[in-house]
């Protein structure tokens, strides 16, 4: 995800995220920004990057590896 924020410095960025979700605001005197966006799939947040420069905000997210049940053999009664 690729956002432009110009005139917002880096620390008046508050980026937050679930695993279905991220959520961009800003709130200074001079800026008010907010959007809150619906992924289309999960993602893993202890594997998230984000870099601002120019005011441009970069945030790459990994999917979450889909965990694979094992079957299990069920008793017969």
């Amino acid at each position: 995800m690729i956002g432009e924020l110009l005139g917002v410095a880096k620390e008046d960025i508050d980026l937050s995220g679930t695993e279905n979700g991220l959520r961009i605001s800003v709130d200074t005197p001079s800026r008010k920004y907010y959007k809150k966006l619906e992924l289309t799939c999960e993602v893993d947040l202890e594997r998230a990057k984000s870099t601002f420069k120019n005011g441009v905000l970069e945030v790459a997210l990994k999917k979450k590896k889909e965990e694979k049940q094992k079957g299990r053999r069920l008793k017969i009664d």
